[in-house]
């Protein structure tokens, strides 16, 4: 199977993202102008929540850039700013739905566009379809039957990323770049493997909005897949997984609305750009600043 036989097409994708911000413009337009009742509406807090808007632009641009999610610049902010743990999800959730999903259609445009349909790219949507899955099931059964793991995951986590960002940095620096990486397509066993990360990933998303991206990217690049397919599909994967995992917030009053519909336009935005500012810094520039970018999430995560 190839990237150019596997539906949406170009076209179709380039109708998609339109549809897409469309109706994201319709949602924040209606969040931001709606008072729910009570107190002043979202955007008539310009002056107290504008910074919010240069945040989604920074956490979007790098998170779709490398491939890791937005949840290590939102959670530790929320956090600060005095939310609840679930408020704190829910509203990172929210925003990453805009911002990711942005980000995704934009990397699917360049891999159609302008990716060389060799095994690389041809594995692409087996990639996509095997890692989706096993992070939605390992997210729904997080959520449904573990929401608290009872042990201190933002450790386990921040320790994990630590020793693989110093590898990564460390491989990137003394071994170079190669350009070509493997030439063969992605394997069944590659496949199981993909699964259970991701699965293990989907779970960690859940706990902590961020983890099935970094996973994914960092077990593509050790199969020795370009730079461009493992944060592509990582891109991906992490965008359905935050629409999925928003739904069990929908009901509630967790999200900070006044937070999201200034939050989200900068995410859009900097989803839309990420894959322009990838591709400028290039291969052996991009896995440098994946390595920085993760070795920060295992920082902040233990500092926070």
């Amino acid at each position: 199977m190839t990237l150019s036989s596997s539906p949406p097409s170009s076209e179709r994708l380039q109708w998609i993202r339109l549809g897409f911000f469309l109706v994201a413009a319709m949602i924040l337009v209606t969040l931001g102008t709606g008072s729910f009742g009570h107190g002043e509406a979202p955007f008539g807090q310009v002056g107290s929540h504008w910074h919010f808007f240069l945040i989604g632009i920074l956490a979007a641009t790098v998170a779709n850039s490398t491939g890791a999610g937005g949840g290590i610049v939102f959670l530790p902010v929320f956090t600060v700013l005095g939310l609840t743990i679930g408020e704190s999800l829910a509203t990172s959730f929210s925003i990453q739905c805009f911002g990711m999903t942005a980000g995704a259609l934009t990397w699917l445009l360049h891999l159609k566009r302008d990716a060389i349909h060799d095994a690389q790219s041809g594995s692409f949507l087996r990639i996509f379809l095997v890692s989706a899955c096993g992070s939605l099931l390992g997210l729904r059964l997080a959520q449904e039957f573990l929401p608290d793991p009872g042990v201190n995951i933002e450790w386990f986590f921040s320790l994990f990323s630590l020793a693989v960002g110093v590898l990564i940095l460390r491989r990137t620096l003394v071994a170079g770049e190669v350009n070509g990486g493997r030439e063969n397509p992605v394997t069944s066993k590659e496949l199981t493997g993909l699964a259970v990360s991701t699965f293990i990933g989907g779970a960690i998303t859940a706990w902590l909005s961020v983890g099935v991206g970094e996973i994914l990217a960092i077990h593509l690049l050790a199969l020795r897949f370009r730079v461009n397919v493992a944060v592509a599909a990582a891109v991906c994967v992490t965008s359905i997984t935050v629409i999925t995992a928003i739904a069990c917030y929908l009901n509630g009053s967790l999200i900070v609305k006044e937070v999201l519909v200034f939050a989200a336009p900068g995410a859009l935005l900097g989803g839309t750009l990420a894959k322009r500012f990838a591709l400028m810094l290039g291969a052996r520039r991009l896995k440098l600043g994946m390595a920085a970018w993760i070795i920060l999430t295992a920082i902040v995560y233990l500092l926070v």
